[in-house]
């Protein structure tokens, strides 16, 4: 059987060549799409990946900071301590001059201190015994 060309068939067939030319064109666009997309999401990750280095190299960098402080604030207090100690330990001399001095010049006066002394404390601990039990 033989077909006959008629307006109808014509009609079908650029249906179907124009059905075909919508269907490659949004293919094509569709594929265009996916590549921008996937040139943009690249892009984005590289961003990304970028910031996140950044923010590392920040936190590095601020460690560094504050470990040169905490560094710089110890040897500080090192040296504080240092000229304390000195301050602390020259004064205990000149109060053990003072004191032996005044021993060697006042021995029955020193004496008597101590004696006092040595009571006061002696007083103290058997006032306490004396409460506990």
């Amino acid at each position: 059987m033989e077909e006959r060309l008629t307006d109808d068939t014509l009609t079908r067939e650029q249906a179907m060549d124009v059905a075909r030319e919508v269907g490659k064109t949004a293919l094509d666009q569709g594929r265009q799409q996916a590549q921008q997309v996937g040139a943009t999401a690249g892009a984005t990750m590289e961003r990304a990946m970028t910031m996140a280095r950044d923010v590392g190299e920040q936190a590095r960098a601020t460690a560094v900071e504050a470990s040169a402080t905490a560094q710089d604030l110890a040897r500080r207090a090192r040296d504080q301590a240092a000229a304390a100690s000195d301050k602390l330990y020259q004064q205990g001399m000149r109060a053990g001059e003072y004191l032996t001095e005044n021993v060697n010049e006042y021995p029955l006066t020193a004496l008597l201190i101590a004696g006092a002394i040595g009571y006061g404390i002696a007083f103290l601990i058997h006032a306490r015994w004396q409460t506990q039990g």
